[in-house]
């Protein structure tokens, strides 16, 4: 290559990350001097919008260059349902607020008390109207919201409709869960509500035993007479009958 390329392109790679520096500079300076005319949220269900709003500190009729955007982040994300929030400021003065929820894992029933929770184990608010077709966990206290969950027992819940997830058919039928010392993760199938037992661990491979068992052996027989499969003993499913 000649010197007289080399140094045409260097000039040219030097022009453009100039131009591109001045339009980061200039776009920074235009949006710190616009004044905020408009405050839209998007991204939210179960979050409400006023609350997401109030959340923030701000206001219509704010400068952009009093905004600190960071901290208006960390203050939408202490609000429950909120998992992740972004915000950004247009020349126009439309500012906006995007917020990525939690999503329900299952329905923690404690007494007459039940929460939302998130996969994460945060405990999230009913919120009345709103149907979220989950399974209904038992054998957890309530510890007040936004609490998480972090025992050992949770972990294998989540591990276990995690991988439940991944086989739609089967994930619906779930109608409940729980864990026990003796059984691990036990499950009560809406069909017929039989018990399922997937013990501690090995989920993935104990759920697959379950969908062939399903497209097998339900499928031909029905389910009507089966009180319980277990799914714990290796290359084999114990079913216990009426």
């Amino acid at each position: 290559m000649s010197r007289e390329k080399k140094k045409f392109e260097a000039e040219y790679l030097f022009a453009a990350l100039f131009l591109i520096i001045v339009a980061i500079v200039i776009g920074w300076y235009l949006n710190r001097s616009v004044t905020v005319g408009e405050i839209i949220v998007q991204g939210n269900r179960m979050a409400k919008s006023d609350d997401i709003i109030r959340e923030s500190g701000l206001e219509e009729g704010v400068h952009g260059d009093s905004i600190t955007f960071l901290k208006v982040i960390e203050r939408v994300e202490t609000l429950p349902w909120v998992e992740s929030a972004y915000v950004s400021l247009s020349q126009t003065g439309r500012l906006q607020i995007r917020v990525e929820e939690e999503q329900p894992m299952a329905l923690l029933v404690d007494g007459n008390q039940n929460v939302w929770v998130s996969e994460s184990g945060i405990q999230l608010p009913v919120i009345l109207g709103e149907a979220v077709d989950v399974p209904i966990l038992y054998g957890f206290r309530l510890t007040g919201q936004p609490d998480t969950l972090r025992s050992e027992s949770f972990r294998k819940v989540r591990s276990f409709l995690m991988r439940a997830r991944q086989y739609p058919g089967l994930y619906a039928s779930i109608s409940e869960v729980m864990v026990t010392e003796a059984d691990g993760v036990v499950v009560l199938n809406d069909e017929n509500a039989v018990r399922l037992t997937f013990g501690h661990d090995n989920f993935n491979d104990r759920i697959q035993k379950w969908s062939a068992f399903r497209s097998q052996v339900i499928s031909e027989n029905g389910i009507g007479h089966v009180l319980s499969l277990d799914f714990r003993y290796r290359g084999q499913v114990v079913a216990r009958e009426l």
